[in-house]
């Protein structure tokens, strides 16, 4: 029996400091940003502003129990992409400019992270060259089909998905 609790108090603790890297990972990662971005104190502070408004409106859409899954969806998206506008009006075009450069070097790192994520998966299930071009072939050809659902206008955010 004591085991069983020292194994779950274990369980729980290691749960507790794994979820708190996480934030921390979460709000270093935005600091990062914001000191490549070189925001000014102005840029700061409506952001935070922004940010609070939007946890807020956010906090009172999780609350509301008389809507449908799929009306809180849409509700949930269009705050989401209003957030996601206002937060790219606060920037200057060199920010701006900054901000692609920064997504294009998270591309390249992905495609890197992709090509070893293979050959990992070639190695472990033992994989021939066939397979493993196979495997690409399909992988690719999904992501295009999902490249132009994202890119068709015609389609709203709901039937996209």
């Amino acid at each position: 029996m004591k085991r069983i609790l020292v194994f779950v108090l274990a369980l729980l603790t290691i749960t507790a400091v794994q979820a708190q890297k996480k934030k921390i990972a979460g709000k270093e990662k935005s600091k990062l940003i914001a000191e490549k971005l070189k925001l000014s104190e102005e840029q700061k502070q409506k952001a935070k502003t922004l940010n609070e408004d939007f946890r807020k409106k956010m906090t009172e859409l999780k609350k509301k129990e008389e809507m449908t899954v799929k009306e809180w969806r849409s509700q949930m998206m269009e705050l989401n992409k209003k957030h996601r506008e206002e937060m790219k009006n606060l920037l200057t075009p060199e920010q701006k400019q900054q901000i692609e450069k920064i997504k294009t070097e998270r591309k390249k790192i992905a495609e890197i992270d992709d090509r070893a994520r293979m050959e990992k998966m070639k190695l472990r299930l033992e994989l021939n060259n066939e397979q493993a071009e196979q495997l690409k072939k399909q992988r690719t050809e999904m992501m295009e089909k999902m490249r132009t659902l994202r890119e068709n206008r015609a389609l709203d955010d709901q039937k996209k998905r």
